[in-house]
């Protein structure tokens, strides 16, 4: 009988379906939109110089098959660094080490490229330093690290670590030319300079974050053993965290009446499948237009009270579970069907599926303590000389 009611209300649409101007569907419902986009690095006064240079070698680049990978000195000391960098003001020096100007500047490169030519250079001048002073402190502490890992590498350490650079590097610039749309290491550095970077300074701040990395990686031993028991304590002891309010995971399948012609073919093909007693996460993959079709209309766990459409929030605590809903006609341009998978009333998450993040979790505050005593120590017998003031830092008394 239910069935029946369902497909005479689509019925009744396709009769009525009329095809409003350029109202898409709206998505009432909760979704995960795509990531921001990614944000190229800095720039530093030498790289715009280097333009020609850069293009004259393209040729003798095609003698190397095109990687344009020269990792050169990637364990020497800091103090050797890329011609590109000569020149580049010097914020601060680390245990002898050079930190530039453009390092810090890196995450900030767009946006200082656009405000370069839009504002006097006073007010770009201070901006910038209002970053450097903000940001320094997290690039002396990296410069730290990497230091500290050039200082403890031995010769055939130096040789592992060059090569695993190497190959790291390499896919890391194969993946910007795939997100570029450039084929060669020429072209992708003369698109990272209109970004206000180069190629020189991805290698440079590379190498320093991977020696980061690699010094932390080896200096933080967690050995601890973590029982069941010691899980279900800190279970019990944060059982508020795991808390959930009355909950319900759904389909949708949404049609957008923006063409008469498509959404007419998507209401019969719906009420044919229907009636056939077709998979609804099939049909919802095949002519859903909402967000979530691929994933055959499937929402997440969505709490009572999350949605903004009081109607279907309603329905989806009443509907029976497995069954589609009648046919919903909204006045922003689209129909909707929506079926029930689960429904749970409030309550905890149970325990055998937390007890791993839980474990992860501990293992990472313990390596999370370990790291700020090692950076504590590197802090306590720095050699730091910098015109700013960096935040924490205070200069051994003379």
């Amino acid at each position: 009988m239910r069935l029946t009611q369902i497909l005479l209300t689509i019925l009744l649409a396709l009769a009525g379906c009329k095809g409003d101007t350029g109202l898409g569907p709206k998505v009432d419902n909760p979704v995960v939109g795509p990531p921001p986009p990614r944000k190229m690095g800095a720039r530093n006064s030498e790289q715009t110089a280097q333009a020609d240079k850069q293009q004259r070698d393209s040729e003798d680049e095609k003698s190397d098959g095109g990687s344009g990978v020269k990792l050169a000195a990637a364990v020497e000391a800091d103090s050797e660094i890329p011609k590109q960098l000569e020149g580049n003001r010097v914020v601060a020096t680390v245990n002898g080490a050079p930190l530039f100007e453009a390092e810090v500047l890196e995450r900030y490169a767009e946006q200082l490229t656009k405000m370069r030519e839009q504002v006097p250079p006073d007010q770009y001048r201070k901006q910038i330093e209002q970053l450097i002073e903000r940001d320094l402190r997290a690039h002396v502490e990296r410069k730290l690290l990497s230091e500290a890992m050039r200082r403890s590498l031995k010769k055939d350490q130096q040789k592992q670590i060059e090569s695993f650079m190497k190959k790291q590097l390499q896919e890391q610039l194969e993946q910007m030319k795939r997100e570029m749309k450039v084929t060669s290491t020429a072209e992708l550095d003369r698109e990272l300079q209109k970004h206000g970077t180069s190629l020189a300074m991805v290698e440079y701040q590379f190498r320093n974050k991977v020696m980061a990395q690699q010094y932390l990686a080896g200096k933080v031993k967690n050995n601890r053993k973590l029982s069941r028991q010691d899980l279900f304590a800190y279970y019990q002891q944060h059982l508020k965290e795991y808390e959930f309010q009355r909950r319900v995971r759904w389909q949708q399948i949404l049609i957008s009446r923006a063409n008469e012609e498509q959404a007419r073919a998507k209401l019969r093909i719906l009420a044919d499948g229907l009636k056939e007693g077709r998979d609804f996460g099939e049909m919802a993959a095949e002519i859903s237009d909402g967000l979530n079709a691929e994933n055959k209309g499937l929402q997440d766990w969505t709490n009572a009270g999350s949605l903004a459409d009081q109607k279907i929030e309603t329905l989806l605590f009443e509907l029976p579970i497995g069954e589609p809903s009648e046919l919903i006609e909204s006045p922003r341009g689209y129909f909707q069907v929506v079926r029930v998978v689960e429904r749970q009333n409030a309550g905890h998450v149970p325990f055998d599926e937390v007890q791993e993040k839980i474990r992860l979790k501990l293992l990472q505050t313990d390596e999370q303590g370990e790291m700020e005593k090692i950076l504590e120590e590197l802090w306590d017998s720095a050699s730091i000389d910098s015109p700013y003031e960096i935040k924490g830092y205070e200069p051994p008394q003379s």
